[in-house]
């Protein structure tokens, strides 16, 4: 969220005349929101302002903004010096959501397991693929790799740092949609990991740790080359290896959304 909220300009709009005149107003800020200049921690116009702009009544706007709420797209502050500080949608709502269904549903972490298996190789492949990857994937990939190096003897910050690893091949993808599908999935599947790490950190080591430092080398250089068939097979290899310790004893437990 940006340091001091900029507040926006109202636009000009057409008065509301409909029976579901919440929802539709509640719409066209949202449409507003999504589409148009806001950015994350900036304000919706003031509530004389919007008043004005779309012709209802003050209830009325109040229940546009209950709805905003509720979809966590603004948080209303309350006071003189209140207003609608803007939230803009992230990969990990996304995944609150879908951990919600999937927690609903009882899908097992094998089931998760495999879906990552399969669509984060495709990423890495996309990672490679990128003409401009020498410049804007492999130095971020480095990067990362580099505190995992310096982190290996310490186990919790080095499962942190791979985590962001695996993160980074996702967002350097250089594909909107995978971003955020296999992103929420990324976030989901952090979110599980929590449950087995501490007991993974007593049964496995440094060497464990620095076997997977030599993986992430190798999906590094295979990225580097550009060779795409490589690295999905590569990822896929990497990550059943990991997911070995969890899914042996964790396989059936059902996903849980915070």
């Amino acid at each position: 969220m940006n340091a001091a909220a900029r507040p926006v300009r109202a636009g000009t709009e057409r008065p509301l005349h409909n029976s579901g005149i919440a929802d539709e107003l509640a719409r066209r800020l949202r449409r507003r929101i999504l589409d148009g200049p806001l950015r994350d921690g900036d304000m919706l116009p003031k509530q004389d302002d919007l008043i004005a702009e779309f012709g209802v009544g003050r209830t009325t706007l109040r229940q546009a903004f209950r709805i905003l709420e509720t979809e966590g797209l603004i948080t209303v502050k309350r006071g003189n010096t209140g207003g609608a500080v803007v939230h803009v949608p992230q990969p990990a709502d996304a995944a609150h959501m879908f951990g919600m269904v999937m927690h609903a549903r009882q899908v097992r972490l094998d089931d998760l397991a495999q879906a990552l298996r399969r669509l984060e190789p495709v990423c890495a492949a996309l990672c490679a693929a990128r003409p401009d990857r020498a410049t804007e994937v492999v130095p971020w990939l480095r990067e990362v790799h580099t505190r995992m190096e310096r982190a290996v003897a310490d186990g919790p910050a080095f499962i942190r740092a791979a985590r962001d690893f695996h993160e980074a091949l996702v967002l350097l993808c250089g594909n909107e949609t995978m971003k955020i599908l296999l992103g929420a999935v990324e976030v989901l599947w952090a979110q599980q990991e929590q449950e087995w790490a501490r007991d993974a950190l007593a049964d496995t080591g440094e060497r464990v740790r620095r076997a997977g430092l030599r993986e992430h080398e190798h999906l590094i250089a295979l990225i580097e080359a550009g060779d795409e068939t490589e690295v999905y097979r590569e990822s896929v290899r990497h990550l059943e290896a990991a997911q070995d310790y969890p899914l042996k004893s964790h396989s059936a437990t059902p996903i849980t959304s915070p």
